[in-house]
């Protein structure tokens, strides 16, 4: 069987669909696409051990001729691993899907110049939500330099990760315009048909809608990525959106720049559209709660209630609610009680939520410490002070 000479490459940031489209791709008669192989860490180190070793003979005299032949020989390894894997799938072509390969796409250009890849695009805010929510105790080997780096913010570690390597991607696509095809995660999940049929197009392989009722039917090799996939019976559009459950707070104000320029590049919303897309949904489906009126009247009724914990609250903490009805109330404690003060005033500590969160935790239906743990609810600055407001207003 003879094996093409253009491999294809999904390329991508984390959680942003590539496991699920790898196994559309293996579903193809005419394509596997195996589980993780990084191959961009192989190539890397295949190159030097072909340049150090065979580039070094008396018969190479140029660095021209040494990267050429170290080039060659990884393209040799990889082309027979592969192939054999390939031939014994009874397939024609493979397909690999590591997203650590986006930092090494200069080795993967050398080595293959004659791929095709699929650049793989999700919004920035779902791709966080996503990587916070599937590894709550520890986090991929790509994500843990940003976490080092962010280590009091997951949610900023999440979006420097995402800047950095869409910024790549969209670069490399850029500059191989020919070789590369943009897939956004949602089009793909809302419109498998229409997007499919463009994208085995470009593969040069022909397309037959019925692949989508077999993706979850044929067998797939496992392997590291995302688990819900061998969970699932059909492609799941309940992931988008989600991203609006972070709290906007938690976004630094100073990328907010950045990541509206790369969102209006990928065709999505700005993050404050995003938000505000969010408050209309909730809109439609809510129970309105005046929420002026509750931190004006109610908020202070509820802390009468409890008027020995409010008496001990020292100083201010800024409620920032996004959603529907939502908005900044800044509450000061001191001797006297409980104040409320203009918007704009300073804070010692900030507690924000969504609105629907915060109507739950004051309905009793969520737990202040449960969503917290999950990241629906935060406090920056005093935490000290800022537990002292949760608990008056979410305890007991």
């Amino acid at each position: 069987m003879e094996l093409t000479k253009q491999p294809i490459f999904i390329l991508s940031c984390v959680r942003s669909g590539s496991t699920m489209l790898r196994c559309i791709i293996d579903t193809h008669p005419n394509l596997c696409s195996p589980g993780h192989l990084s191959l961009g860490p192989l190539c890397t180190h295949l190159y030097s051990t072909a340049y150090y070793s065979l580039g070094k003979l008396p018969d190479i005299v140029t660095e021209e001729q040494r990267d050429k032949r170290a080039a060659e020989e990884t393209l040799r390894v990889v082309d027979d691993l592969l192939g054999r894997y390939t031939q014994g799938k009874g397939k024609q072509n493979w397909c690999e899907k590591s997203t650590i390969n986006v930092d090494y796409l200069e080795i993967l250009e050398k080595v293959f110049p004659h791929a095709k890849y699929i650049c793989l695009y999700r919004n920035s805010l779902d791709v966080v939500n996503s990587c916070i929510k599937i590894s709550p105790l520890g986090y991929m080997p790509e994500l843990a330099p940003y976490v080092q780096k962010h280590p009091t913010n997951l949610v900023a570690a999440m979006l420097d990760s995402w800047l950095e390597k869409t910024g790549k991607l969209i670069a490399f696509e850029q500059a191989h315009t020919g070789q590369c095809i943009r897939i956004n995660y949602e089009s793909l999940v809302l419109q498998p048909e229409h997007i499919l049929e463009k994208l085995f197009n470009f593969l040069g392989e022909p397309w037959d809608e019925s692949l989508i009722g077999s993706v979850f039917q044929v067998p797939h090799d496992q392997g590291d990525g995302d688990l819900k996939v061998w969970f699932s019976g059909k492609i799941n559009t309940d992931s988008i959106g989600n991203g609006t459950a972070i709290p906007l707070t938690a976004i630094p104000n100073e990328w907010l720049g950045a990541l509206n320029t790369r969102h209006e590049q990928l065709g999505y919303p700005s993050i404050e559209a995003l938000y505000a897309g969010q408050q209309n949904r909730d809109d439609q489906t809510a129970h309105a709660m005046d929420l002026n009126d509750f931190f004006q009247n109610q908020f202070f009724q509820h802390a009468a209630e409890k008027m020995d914990k409010s008496k001990q609250l020292r100083g201010i903490c800024k409620f920032v609610i996004t959603g529907f009805n939502g908005g900044v109330w800044v509450i000061e404690g001191d001797t006297t009680g409980l104040t409320l003060l203009d918007d704009g005033v300073s804070g010692d500590c900030t507690i924000a939520t969504s609105y629907n969160v915060f109507c739950e935790l004051l309905a009793g239906r969520k737990n202040a410490i449960h969503a917290y743990e999950q990241g629906e609810i935060t406090a920056d600055g005093n935490k000290n002070l800022a537990l002292e407001f949760g608990t008056l207003l979410f305890g007991g």
